[in-house]
C-alpha cells in the first residue's frame, strides 16, 4: 500500500498548475529540431505507406497572421497529425502566394522605389516577401502548426516553382487553349491592371440615374435614364425592349447624343428591362458587360474614352477628369444646355474589385491585347467532372458548380504588374503567340532572346509578352507542383489525386475553380479526392472581423496567457463551414478544462508512472463500467476525426473526461490507488494514455508534456498508434450499475451541498429508490461508502420517489 507521504512526494514533482507560455515554446522548438523531423514530421519519399496529401493555402505574403490563417492552419496540423497516428505517410506542404500588387504598393510607396528601376525594385519586393513570411512563420509555430517545412515549403517567385508554372502554361498552349487577343477586359484603375471575372463582384453603392433628353433627327426626344452620363461621348447606339409599346415606332430610328452631336440607332433587345429607369438604355463602350455583349451581338464601333489611371480621354470637355468627377461635370453641362429632365438618388450595384479587400475600386472595361485561356468551352465538361470529388460540407459544391454556369468570360491571365511570374511566350503584330522552348524554363522573355529570329507564321518581328501571370496563375498548379506531376513519377503515383483541399469559402471561385480547371486540362483528372470548406472567423460582435468595426482579434494576440492549445481548441469547436464568432472568453473556458487533464494526469502520476502494470484476469466493476464508457469514446471520436467534426470530438471531451472520468471514476478508484489495485491501476493508465493519444492532434502542446512525464514511451505521442478498443467486451450489468452510481453520487453530493455541507462531511444516507437501483448500489457498497464518506447506507424500496436524506454522522437528519 502506497502512503500519503509518498504520493504527496511525487505529486510534487509535477507542476500544481499548467503554464502554456512555459510548456508550449518548448514542444514548438522540439517539433523543429532535426530528430523530430526526420522521425515524425518529414514524408517518406520511400515509404509503403498509404500517402494523405493536404494541398494548404499558400497565403499572401502580408505579414499578418489574421483568425482566418490561425484557422485553417489549426485545422490543417490537426488533420495531419491525427492521420499520422491512422498510420498515414503525411505530405503536409507549406507554400507563400509571394507575388501581387500589395507587396509592389508596398515597396513602391512606403519604400519609395520607383517600378521603373525595374531590378532594384524587384529585388525590394522579394526582400520584403521574406521579411513578411518569416513573421507569418513564426506565428504559425507558435499555433504548433507543423508542416514539412524542410523539404516542402515553397515559393510562388521560386525558380523551381515558377519553372512548373511557366511549363504548365506552354503545355495549355500545346492544347490550343493558350490565346492572344484583343477586346475589352475588366480593369482595375486603382491597380492600374487587368483582373479576372473571379476577382471582381458586385457592391451597393449610392448614386444618381440621369433622365437625359435625347434627341431625335426627325424630331421630338427619347428620355433615357443612366448612372453613366460621364460615358456620353462613347455611346454606340440606343436599345429599347421590342415589346415596349412605348418605344415600338421609333424602333429603327436615329437619335442625337447631347453635347456630341453623334447619330446613333434605337435598335431593339429583350435583355432591356421595360421598368427600369425609362425603358431606354443607351450602349456604351463599355459601361458594363451588357454594353459588351450588346456591342458584339450588334457589330457596333467602340470608342474608349477612360484610361488606365480611370481618367477620361479623348472628349475635349473632360479630359484628365476622374471618372467621378466627370460625372458630375456632365451633369451639370447637361442641365446647363437643358438635356436633365430629372435626377434621382439611387442605392445600386456597381462591378468591383472585391478580390481585394483593400481596393474595391469600381471597375472599368478597357479594350486591351491580353492572353487568355479558353475556359467558356469547357463549361459542361467542368460541371460534371466537379461531382468527383466529395466536399464537407456537401453543400459547398453547389458555389462551385454555381460559378461554373455563371461563367461569361474566358480567362484573362495578364496583369500589367512587375513582381510576378514571367508569361512564357513572344507574340507578333498578328497575334501569332510563341512559346519559350521548355529547356530554357524559367524564363523572362523581356530579358531573353525568342526561341525564333521571326515569327515562324508569318514572318514578322516578335516581341516580348511584358505582362506577369494573374497570381491564381501562380496558385492554381500546387497540387501539381507538390505531387511532381512534372518532377517525380514515382511520388505523383502515391500521392495524386490530393487527399484533401483545404480552403475557406472567400475563395472558391479562385482557388478552387481555378486549381481544379487546370489540374483537369494538363492531367485529365479532378485534383483532389476530398474538398474541406471552412467557414469565416467572425469578430466577437459576430460581424465580419474589420478593422474599420474595430473588431479585428489577433490569434496571438493573449497565446501566452491561454494557450495556444486553447485557441485551438475553440477555433475547432464549430462545425465545418459555418461561420462562428470568435471570443475569448470561450478559449479561458478551454483552458480550464485543459487544467483539468492536467490535473488529473497529476494525480494519476505516482501511480501509474515507471511501472509496469498488465491487466489482471478480473476487472472490477466499476473499471468494467469505465472501459465501456472509454470505448464508446474511442470510437466515436475516431469517427468524428475521420468525418473533421472536431466539435464532436470536444464535446464528448467535457461529457466523457470531464464529468465521467475525472469527476466521478478518479474519485471512485482513489482508495483502490493508494492499495495498489492492479485492476485500477490497469484501467487508468489504458483509459489516460488513449485519451492523451485521441486529444493529441487538436491540443498537441499539452498532450505532449503529459505523455514524455507520464509515459514517455516514445519521443512523441505520434509514434503511437490509435487506441484500438476492440478487446473491450460489452456488459450490459456493469454498464448499469455504473450509471446507477454516477446517479448515486451526484444526489448525495447535491443534498450535501444544499444542506451546507462539505463534500468530504462523514454521513449517514437514506436511499430510497427502485429495487433495481438499490441492488446495483449494494454491489459497489464499500466503492461509494469510502468515496463519499459515507458511515451508514440504509436502502428504501421506493417505486415512485428517488432521492437520498443525509445526516451529519452521529446527528439528526437534514432532510433532502
Amino acid at each position: 500500500m502506497l502512503s500519503q507521504e509518498y504520493v504527496t512526494k511525487k505529486m510534487e514533482e509535477w507542476p500544481k498548475h499548467y503554464n502554456p507560455a512555459e510548456i508550449e515554446p518548448k514542444w514548438e522548438n522540439l517539433w523543429l529540431s532535426k530528430e523530430y523531423w526526420e522521425k515524425v514530421f518529414r514524408f517518406d519519399e520511400k515509404s509503403n505507406k498509404p500517402v494523405f496529401y493536404i494541398d494548404t493555402p499558400p497565403p499572401f505574403t502580408s505579414g499578418e497572421l489574421h483568425m482566418g490563417h490561425a484557422y485553417w492552419v489549426t485545422i490543417a496540423d490537426a488533420i495531419a497529425r491525427f492521420k499520422k497516428l491512422q498510420g498515414y505517410n503525411v505530405l503536409i506542404p507549406q507554400g507563400w502566394d509571394t507575388q501581387g500588387l500589395p507587396t509592389e504598393l508596398k515597396v513602391q510607396y512606403k519604400l519609395g522605389i520607383p517600378k521603373e528601376n525595374r531590378e532594384l525594385f524587384l529585388q525590394k519586393c522579394i526582400e520584403w516577401t521574406n521579411e513578411m513570411i518569416n513573421r507569418m512563420k513564426t506565428a504559425m509555430i507558435r499555433l504548433g502548426y507543423r508542416p514539412d517545412w524542410e523539404d516542402f515549403e515553397y515559393k510562388t517567385y521560386s525558380p523551381e516553382y515558377r519553372k512548373v508554372i511557366q511549363k504548365s502554361l506552354i503545355d495549355m498552349y500545346k492544347m490550343g487553349i493558350v490565346k492572344i487577343k484583343e477586346g475589352p477586359v475588366y480593369w482595375c484603375p486603382k491597380c492600374e491592371t487587368a483582373v479576372a471575372q473571379s476577382e471582381v463582384g458586385y457592391l451597393e453603392k449610392e448614386g444618381v440615374l440621369v433622365y437625359i433628353g435625347f434627341p431625335l433627327k426627325a424630331g421630338g426626344e427619347i428620355v433615357i435614364a443612366t448612372t453613366r452620363p460621364e460615358l456620353l461621348a462613347a455611346t454606340q447606339a440606343i436599345v429599347v425592349n421590342p415589346t415596349d409599346e412605348r418605344y415600338k415606332d421609333l424602333i429603327g430610328k436615329t437619335a442625337i447624343v447631347p453635347i456630341f452631336n453623334k447619330e446613333v440607332k434605337i435598335i431593339a433587345d429583350e435583355a432591356v428591362e421595360k421598368d427600369f429607369g425609362t425603358g431606354a438604355v443607351m450602349v456604351s463602350t463599355y459601361g458594363d458587360p451588357q454594353d459588351i455583349k450588346w456591342k458584339l451581338k450588334y457589330n457596333l464601333p467602340s470608342t474608349e474614352i477612360i484610361d488606365n489611371k480611370g481618367r477620361i480621354k479623348g472628349t475635349g470637355i473632360l479630359d484628365g477628369l476622374t471618372v467621378p468627377q466627370a460625372k458630375q461635370k456632365m451633369i451639370e453641362i447637361l442641365k446647363e444646355k437643358g438635356y436633365v429632365r430629372r435626377i434621382e438618388k439611387i442605392k445600386h450595384n456597381v462591378l468591383s474589385h472585391t478580390e481585394r479587400s483593400d481596393c474595391l475600386s469600381p471597375i472599368e472595361f478597357l479594350t486591351k491585347k491580353q492572353i487568355y485561356i479558353d475556359v467558356l468551352k469547357f463549361k459542361d465538361k467542368l460541371l460534371e467532372e466537379y461531382k468527383k470529388m466529395q466536399f464537407k460540407p456537401s453543400r459547398m459544391s453547389y458555389y462551385l458548380e454555381e460559378w461554373i454556369k455563371s461563367l461569361e468570360w474566358d480567362w484573362n491571365i495578364s496583369r500589367q504588374r512587375v513582381y510576378g511570374t514571367p508569361l512564357p511566350f513572344w507574340y507578333c503584330d498578328n497575334n501569332h503567340l510563341i512559346p519559350a522552348k521548355e529547356e530554357d524554363l524559367p524564363v523572362d522573355p523581356t530579358k531573353t532572346k525568342p526561341p525564333y529570329e521571326k515569327c515562324p507564321y508569318c514572318g514578322l518581328p516578335l516581341k516580348p509578352v511584358t505582362d506577369v501571370a494573374d497570381v491564381w496563375i501562380d496558385s492554381s498548379v500546387t497540387v501539381i507542383y507538390l505531387s511532381g506531376f512534372y518532377t517525380n513519377k514515382e511520388r505523383f503515383a502515391k500521392a495524386f489525386p490530393a487527399s484533401l483541399r483545404l480552403q475557406g469559402t472567400d475563395i472558391i471561385r479562385t482557388w478552387l475553380f481555378y486549381t481544379f480547371f487546370r489540374t483537369l486540362m494538363l492531367t485529365g483528372n479532378v485534383p483532389f479526392k476530398q474538398v474541406l470548406i471552412n467557414g469565416q472567423v467572425l469578430g466577437p460582435d459576430g460581424s465580419r472581423m474589420s478593422k474599420s468595426k474595430g473588431n479585428v482579434v489577433s490569434p496571438l494576440e493573449r497565446v501566452n496567457e491561454f494557450g495556444a492549445d486553447a485557441i485551438r481548441m475553440t477555433l475547432l469547436d464549430a462545425s465545418i463551414g459555418e461561420d462562428f464568432p470568435f471570443k475569448w472568453d470561450n478559449v479561458r473556458g478551454k483552458k480550464l478544462l485543459l487544467q483539468k487533464l492536467w490535473n488529473a494526469s497529476r494525480l494519476s502520476y505516482p501511480f501509474i508512472h515507471g511501472k509496469n502494470i498488465s491487466k489482471p484476469n478480473d476487472l472490477h466493476v466499476l473499471d468494467k463500467w469505465i472501459l465501456i464508457k472509454h470505448k464508446k469514446f474511442v470510437k466515436k471520436a475516431i469517427e468524428a476525426y475521420n468525418s473533421y467534426d472536431f466539435y464532436i470530438i470536444i464535446d464528448e471531451l467535457y461529457n466523457y473526461f470531464w464529468e465521467t472520468v475525472a469527476d466521478e471514476y478518479l474519485e471512485l478508484i482513489k482508495y483502490r490507488l493508494f492499495n495498489e489495485d492492479q485492476s485500477a491501476l490497469y484501467t487508468l493508465r489504458r483509459i489516460l494514455k488513449d485519451i492523451i493519444i485521441l486529444l493529441h492532434p487538436i491540443v498537441p502542446h499539452i498532450t505532449e508534456e503529459i505523455y514524455s512525464r507520464l509515459f514517455g514511451d516514445k519521443i512523441s505521442v505520434l509514434l503511437e498508434e490509435l487506441p484500438n478498443v476492440d478487446d473491450i467486451e460489452e456488459d450490459n450489468e456493469a454498464e448499469k450499475i455504473g450509471d446507477y452510481v454516477k446517479k448515486f453520487n451526484s444526489m448525495v453530493r447535491t443534498s450535501k451541498i444544499k444542506n451546507k455541507m462539505s463534500i468530504v462531511t462523514p454521513v449517514n444516507v437514506k436511499l430510497y429508490a427502485s429495487n433495481e437501483m438499490i441492488e446495483s448500489i449494494k454491489k459497489v457498497e464499500n466503492d461509494v461508502k469510502i468515496t463519499l464518506k459515507i458511515n451508514s447506507l440504509e436502502y428504501i424500496p421506493s417505486q415512485d420517489r428517488e432521492e437520498v436524506i443525509i445526516e451529519k454522522y452521529e446527528n439528526q437528519p437534514m432532510g433532502v
